[in-house]
């Protein structure tokens, strides 16, 4: 970029000065090199500290040499424009440069944070590895402290910032918080993005405009991603200013945290899609709180979640795949592929408005079992009512047009406290010695409005559930092939589901159609799978809205011996491979869909040539995928991840 000085007007006249080009710089840094040398790619600095104390301009870019670790602390110092950020990167061959905050006892003990970004913007972060495992106390650090990047804003507004192909893990506290009591002061976090609280309208304090993509998050104690806003004095500000605002957070993967994959705490306009979330509220590290749903907001305006997978989330409360925590307005959990979540479906808590769930798909969720009824529900809409703050009811919640499977021997409870609730044309599917709400049925509807209409129940689902179901439709929904191992869940041609809808419009998305929704509909257009919605021909029950399916295949065959056929590893990286059972023979036909029903991959292998044979995922993106092998007309399926 070019910095150019102009002339000066002074009483005395015109003071002519020298125009200055300034050309934007690269700096360099390498384990190998020293901070006496000039910061070069040929002769680069060694230390944090030396780029910490460089300021730098827009369009500089700092570039660590890949396979080096650089241990310290990094102060950002400098911003960026929006056409000319500043670039934090990685050169050479190898892996990502590691850059973490641990210092041990020599350096004084390991810094709070490995990066840290106070009041400085138009900032991109790209191809970084950032770690900090906290072991040792450093003074006026707090011991339950640590994050890996730490973006603040304490003076101003702060804006455009970019995370790309980074990745986070082993971020942990010298001290971590173990009693259950003091959950919620765990702040430990990968990446941490926050704003301090307004109090005077001459000085907002405020982020804007945070985009992180194609990152991997893994082994942090708590949280992937925190957004926390300290809001503003009442009179402040306004919703949006006291607010993080504009977050974009898509085609990232969370794997193996101790809690939570995104949490946006007071964001205004936040869309968090296309994320892989595996294992949630793990408890693989002692440090691990093993709590967590793989998103949740609260007090945040404007939410979208949605083309996430959501699988196995553990933790003794909350623990959904998502779920909407306290004082949001307008937020949107929709085509979501939710599995193996310990606390259930739908979590929705207190004082919120318009709170929507809609074509999701959600299988074997809420097993907890717990002396509390409502620990483990497939829709839960609580009130606060016998908290010690007393009732504060959420107005408008729809739940509408979902997938919702259990096939598994568990029960689960119904439990909606709430105002104007709908929830409708919804499958509510209980086999295989499972009890939908029958561990416990509860519905207060506080004296207004609530629609529970045309929904398909199969199996055992609550009576007293389908007798406040105004239309309720009972019978199979032959999702193709059974729905064994099938996430798509496709409706046979004789399901019951199809055309069965009640035709209600839900909410409208505030910003539809611009800014980070600018791709974003007012109203859903399309299925979990990608089908038109026309309510002028009809609509479906459940997340499925297509035709209805011939079963070329038939039902699985018992005799296909589900269970010999071998993928691995699992979860990948690219490759795959798959072993055949010994009484496999000839040609296989192998097909892999993703989570919309869609044919990814497809491959015939002669097992004359071997029992074991492979085949490539790269450039496919990370979620989850459904294999499926046809040998001799019987058919086996596999899930597997890529990562």
């Amino acid at each position: 970029m070019k910095k150019v000085l102009f002339l000066l007007l002074s009483f005395a006249g015109i003071i002519p000065i020298s125009v200055i080009a300034q050309q934007s710089k690269n700096y360099y840094l390498s384990a190998e090199g020293s901070d006496s040398n000039d910061g070069t790619e040929a002769s680069p600095w060694l230390s944090l500290d030396k780029i910490s104390a460089t300021a730098l301009q827009p369009g500089d870019s700092v570039f660590f040499r890949k396979g080096d670790r650089f241990d310290g602390h990094y102060i950002m110092n400098g911003s960026g424009t929006k056409e000319n950020p500043i670039v934090i990167t990685a050169y050479g061959e190898g892996d990502r440069p590691i850059i973490t905050g641990e210092v041990g006892e020599s350096g004084g003990g390991d810094y709070r944070e490995a990066i840290l970004v106070q009041n400085e913007d138009n900032l991109v972060f790209d191809g970084l590895e950032i770690q900090n495992d906290r072991l040792v106390s450093r003074s006026g650090v707090d011991d339950t402290d640590a994050f890996g990047i730490w973006v603040t804003a304490t003076n101003g507004i702060y804006e455009n910032y970019v995370f790309q192909n980074m990745s986070f893990k082993d971020v942990y506290a010298v001290e971590p918080i173990l009693d259950r009591e003091s959950f919620d002061a765990i702040q430990v976090s990968g990446l941490r993005v926050t704003s301090n609280r307004n109090t005077s309208n001459n000085q907002i304090k405020q982020i804007k405009n945070v985009e992180v993509k194609d990152s991997f998050f893994g082994n942090l104690q708590r949280f992937g991603i925190q957004f926390r806003a300290s809001r503003g004095n009442e009179g402040i500000g306004n919703d949006s200013l006291n607010r993080i605002m504009n977050v974009h957070v898509h085609d990232n993967e969370f794997s193996y945290n101790g809690g939570t994959g995104v949490l946006p705490n007071g964001t205004y306009n936040c869309l968090i899609e296309n994320n892989l979330f595996d294992h949630p509220g793990s408890d693989n590290d002692p440090r691990m709180p093993a709590r967590g749903s793989s998103i949740w907001n609260i007090h945040s305006i404007n939410t979208v979640m949605q083309h996430n997978v959501c699988l196995s989330t553990r933790g003794y409360l909350d623990s959904y795949g998502i779920h909407i925590d306290k004082n949001n307005v307008n937020t949107f959990v929709q085509y979501n592929y939710m599995d193996d979540c310990e606390g259930g479906f739908v979590e929705i808590l207190a004082g919120n408005k318009n709170a929507v769930y809609r074509y999701n798909v959600s299988l074997n969720s809420g097993f907890r079992q717990a002396e509390w009824a409502s620990s483990n529900c497939t829709i839960y809409i609580y009130s606060d009512r016998f908290a010690s703050g007393g009732l504060d009811l959420s107005d408008s919640v729809f739940v509408y047009n979902n997938t919702v499977v259990i096939d598994s021997a568990f029960n689960t409870t119904f439990n909606v406290d709430a105002k104007n609730m709908f929830i409708y044309n919804n499958i509510f599917s209980s086999t295989n010695g499972s009890g939908m709400g029958q561990r416990l049925t509860v519905i207060r509807n506080n004296e207004t409005p609530f629609r529970l209409t045309n929904n398909l129940y199969e199996g055992n689902v609550s009576q007293d559930w389908m007798d406040a179901d105004l239309s309720p439709i009972e019978g199979a929904p032959r999702f193709v092939d059974g729905g064994q191992q099938e996430e798509a869940f496709l409706l046979g041609e004789r399901s019951a589901a199809l055309k069965a809808g009640a035709i209600i419009q839900g909410p409208i998305l505030p910003g539809a159609g611009e800014g980070i929704f600018k791709d974003l509909p007012p109203y859903p257009t399309t299925d979990f799978y990608g089908n038109p919605i026309d309510f002028n021909s009809g609509v479906n029950i459940g997340a499925y809205n297509g035709a209805g399916v011939v079963d070329e295949n038939g039902p699985l065959n018992a005799e296909s011996d589900l269970n010999s056929w071998n993928i691995y590893p699992n979860p990948t990286d690219g490759k795959i491979f798959v072993s055949a059972p010994s009484s496999a023979t000839g040609i296989s036909k192998v097909t892999v869909l993703d989570m919309q029903g869609k044919i990814v991959h497809f491959a015939l292998f002669d097992l004359m040539k071997g029992k074991r044979f492979e085949f490539q995922m790269s450039g496919k993106k990370t979620g989850l995928y459904l294999m499926k092998v046809e040998n001799h007309g019987m058919i086996s399926k596999r899930r597997f991840i890529l990562h």
